[in-house]
């Protein structure tokens, strides 16, 4: 038996190789995850005498899943997304691979593991909500450049060290930022971008000024399962619905059975940049997405959007979705 073709030490779950194995008689395949047995079968080589063992990673991605960073949380370990899996062939341990979940297959310039998103470039405004996410080693730092409007100089200071090695979500607000730099004098409206470095990667918010009627905040969970937001700056719009049921009672009609199916109407507004259109792609077809509203975060399901991108970088076009609660007891609450 000789393995011909075995997952890489680090992995996405998109990204897997399949197991090669040339062997002439069967073998039994086993994989563990957290000390539990995830699969355990008898292969048959076919007529090459091979076994090939596809899909890995879709096997491995049920197993993982991301989760929300708390409000009141600086940073969060996303243990769950990540892990150790351990290949066994015939009983005998063959690989350990760190496997990473990400829901879809990645460009080929798009497996940096220092940031865990689909842009490098994003823009942000005061009161904004940013998370950040990648992989950090122990003692591994994220550092942030602090540029001011009209200067070419940045002032840097260290935002976040890793304790242990896993991924991590940081919250990465602006006005945090502002406040945990120590900078005198600094506010966030004198500054023109904030920059992240972590390795061999940097992550910049180019800071928007233009102060807007009305913000929204969405977050959802990206292609790499761990959050991420966009801030809509046009206009929300509600359009009332209700599919109560509806009887006679003593001749007079009456609703049971309470319904309120509300439909809002969001609208980003102006876009700046062309990555913006990766993030907003992402919202539209995320599995799990929520907004902001005075009473914490409110999860949602997109249920109609209006997603045009065109690729001629002078030519920026709003996006348009609507949603309903995922609670409907929840109609209320925005």
């Amino acid at each position: 038996m000789n393995v011909i073709q075995r997952p890489e030490s680090k992995s996405f779950t998109s990204m897997m190789l399949d197991y090669v194995i040339d062997t002439e008689s069967t073998i039994q395949f086993t994989i563990k995850y957290l000390g539990k047995t995830i699969l355990d079968e008898i292969y048959s080589p076919d007529a090459s005498f091979q076994v090939r063992i596809r899909k890995l990673g879709k096997l491995c991605a049920l197993a993982l899943w991301g989760r929300w960073i708390e409000d009141d949380a600086a940073s969060k370990a996303q243990d769950t997304v990540a892990g150790d899996f351990t290949f066994l062939i015939d009983g005998i341990e063959d690989a350990t691979c760190y496997v990473a979940l990400s829901r879809l297959q990645l460009k080929s310039d798009n497996k940096s593991w220092d940031f865990l998103s689909n842009a490098r470039k994003k823009v942000t405004r005061s009161g904004a909500i940013e998370y950040i996410s990648g992989y950090f080693t122990a003692a591994d730092k994220l550092d942030i450049f602090v540029y001011k409007t009209g200067y070419s100089q940045a002032s840097a200071f260290t935002f976040f060290t890793a304790p242990i090695n896993g991924i991590y979500t940081i919250d990465v607000s602006p006005d945090k930022v502002i406040n945990a730099s120590n900078i005198v004098g600094l506010s966030l409206s004198s500054v023109s971008k904030i920059v992240l470095t972590h390795g061999n990667e940097t992550y910049t918010y180019l800071v928007d000024q233009t102060s807007y009627i009305e913000t929204h905040t969405f977050r959802f969970k990206n292609l790499f399962d761990v959050p991420e937001t966009l801030h809509t700056v046009g206009e929300m719009v509600l359009k009332g619905a209700n599919e109560s049921d509806e009887a006679e009672m003593y001749g007079i009609n009456r609703k049971f059975s309470l319904k309120v199916t509300d439909e809002y109407t969001a609208n980003s507004g102006v876009i700046f940049l062309q990555t913006d259109y990766r993030l907003w792609h992402n919202l539209m077809n995320a599995q799990e997405v929520q907004i902001n509203t005075d009473d914490g975060w409110l999860d949602i399901v997109i249920s109609k959007q209006n997603f045009e991108r065109n690729f001629r970088r002078n030519i920026l076009k709003a996006v348009e979705f609507s949603f309903k609660m995922a609670d409907p007891d929840q109609n209320n609450m925005i």
